[in-house]
């Protein structure tokens, strides 16, 4: 295959997928964002999400700014912020802040020292705690404990389900297609 088909085609294949801005800061305070579709649920006790960090062929700012600080938040993407939160995937140099170049705002809170995305609806503060290499094409499997989380009470339902239909929470297939999410049913538990 062609090299962009290729990336294209096995990029999209899965379907779409969730949608993050991961927040760092440099030992050197610069504020850092990158966009990542590869966060997975790892457990609920204790609260673990993971995502997969390409090979460090070529210096991964996200990656080397969370080594040194050990932290990082996930911030969900909605059609306010999509253009900013796409933009913010360019090749900066690392003295630029991504939060500056693309117009987002950065927000701290007292618990997690990596910077937060101010319009995000779910903003999620995470501890490095894990980092597993993946041998069969050399990225990286990232895992985070949950620090805190920060969003709306309203779109928790008694259940504990986030209704992200009402954040307007966007997903994405590949590296450029967005897609708008919508809840289509909730089943019961499967038994046998």
């Amino acid at each position: 295959m062609e090299k962009f088909f290729r990336r294209n085609f096995f990029n999209t294949l899965p379907g779409p997928r969730g949608l993050h801005l991961i927040g760092t800061k440099s030992h050197r305070g610069v504020e850092n964002l990158g966009l990542f579709s590869s966060v997975v649920h790892i457990g609920a006790t204790p609260p673990l999400l993971g995502f997969i960090m390409r090979p460090l062929t070529v210096p991964r700012q996200t990656y080397h700014h969370m080594k040194a600080q050990g932290f990082f938040t996930l911030n969900t993407v909605d059609e306010t912020i999509l253009e900013a939160a796409h933009q913010s995937s360019a090749n900066y140099p690392l003295e630029t802040s991504e939060f500056k170049a693309v117009g987002l705002t950065p927000e701290y809170s007292e618990l997690v020292p990596a910077p937060y995305v101010q319009e995000s609806k779910v903003k999620i503060g995470l501890e490095l705690v894990e980092e597993h290499h993946i041998k069969a094409n050399g990225t990286l499997f990232l895992i985070g404990k949950i620090v805190e989380i920060m969003l709306p009470d309203e779109v928790i339902a008694e259940s504990g389900h986030v209704a992200h239909q009402e954040l307007g929470t966007l997903s994405v297939a590949g590296l450029d297609t967005y897609y708008k999410t919508e809840e289509v049913g909730k089943l019961g538990y499967p038994r046998p």
